[in-house]
């Protein structure tokens, strides 16, 4: 217990050069998260953060990218040669059609041959 007078301890987390790192998620409509995660923290935890500052984006409906290539959660920074300051970037997936008829409306447009 604290008490009036005693010198408050502060209890603010220890970022440690090497053990730590701040990545960054960037969206396609500009919005930002940043977090100092641990170089073998899995990357689940930020994606999840992700999910949860951005209430206007479903849980699950996207995509995160860095390097060129497609994130699991069960990855690390530490796996994946991350620096201090990377960034991740997270694209929500399209659902939609192709634009082509299904196979038996295709084949229904069809005229037999005669022999």
């Amino acid at each position: 217990m604290v008490r009036p007078g005693d010198d408050e301890v502060d209890r603010k987390p220890v970022i440690k050069p090497g053990v730590h790192l701040t990545l960054k998620v960037q969206d396609t409509a500009g919005r930002t998260l940043e977090r100092t995660v641990r170089r073998t923290e899995k990357l689940q935890a930020l994606m999840d953060a992700y999910y949860a500052s951005v209430p206007a984006v479903t849980y699950g409906t996207g995509r995160f990218l860095y390097d060129g290539g497609r994130l699991a959660g069960w990855q690390t920074p530490a796996e994946l040669e991350m620096e201090d300051g990377d960034e991740i970037d997270f694209f929500t997936e399209l659902l939609g059609g192709g634009g082509r008829a299904p196979a038996s409306a295709a084949a229904a447009d069809e005229q037999p041959v005669p022999a």
